[in-house]
């Protein structure tokens, strides 16, 4: 069920939000919509004691129309609206994919005492991206099944086209792509500024910063200096992947998933497995 946080009819964050426990916002990229991050991360967290909150970006999916969002921090006041409904005291985790990451960080920086938790998955970083040539792993021509549209989204989302990622593809992305507001992303969906600097704000919680090699959209280089920002931060950079890292390598997202919950003090469900 799509709910609602409102400043005006033009300034709404819509979301949805499943089970029950300790809140988790998860933010999903740029071009893209909350179906896609609760595609990946059911499967993976799902059996948890965590109450997971998708959202939708102003100007993607059910947060349109979104012109009266005009500004980054603008995003941020409506999470904070967010926040005081589903997460109104105590602790919360963020988890961000793609322009999603740099979203999570910057909602970490505005709350740095109360997150438990921070999730990048090929996070996007301020500044000009670098990035490595565009290749591709493997390829088994399943794409020849798809439509020219969906076929030039898939092909150049994947590196990894087997029936696996297409299935997933087809699952969690697909549906996922629709018309977007592109005024608001020119200038609300952007690296800031931000009054608390993501760059500057300690947070001392448990970070978790996972790209993929092959990503030719935001790299994976400069987000390795990101173990320098966060003092308790693991880095992990995947080979054999790439911007569709948690639908390519979902195995290894779901184990440094469950890794970082149970470094937080998260439980798994009894006979539960990554």
């Amino acid at each position: 069920m799509t709910r609602r946080v409102q400043e005006s009819e033009t300034a709404s964050l819509a979301y949805d939000a499943v089970g029950s426990g300790i809140p988790l916002i998860a933010v999903h990229g740029a071009y893209s919509a909350r179906g896609e991050v609760r595609g990946f991360l059911e499967p993976m967290i799902g059996a948890r004691p965590v109450r997971r909150v998708y959202i939708d970006l102003p100007g993607h999916g059910d947060s349109r129309p979104s012109s009266g969002v005009r500004r980054p921090d603008a995003v941020l006041d409506l999470v904070d609206r967010l926040l005081r409904r589903e997460a109104p005291s105590g602790r919360f985790l963020v988890l961000g994919h793609s322009f999603g990451g740099h979203f999570a960080r910057a909602i970490a920086a505005r709350h740095p005492d109360r997150v438990a938790g921070l999730a990048l998955i090929c996070p996007a970083m301020p500044g000009e991206q670098s990035t490595p040539p565009p290749t591709v792993v493997r390829d088994d021509l399943v794409s020849t099944s798809l439509d020219r549209a969906q076929r030039a989204e898939y092909e150049g989302y994947f590196v990894v086209r087997t029936a696996e990622t297409l299935e997933r593809f087809r699952h969690a992305v697909a549906p996922a792509i629709g018309e977007v507001d592109e005024r608001t992303l020119e200038t609300a969906i952007t690296a800031g500024p931000h009054a608390a600097d993501p760059d500057t704000v300690a947070v001392e919680a448990p970070v978790l910063v996972v790209s993929g090699r092959h990503d030719h959209w935001v790299g994976w280089e400069r987000q390795q200096d990101l173990g320098d920002r966060y003092p308790r931060a693991t880095v992990v950079t995947a080979g054999d992947a790439g911007h569709a890292l948690p639908h390519e390598r979902p195995r290894l997202i779901a184990a440094l998933l469950s890794d970082w919950l149970d470094e937080i003090g998260i439980p798994a469900a009894s006979g539960a497995r990554p």
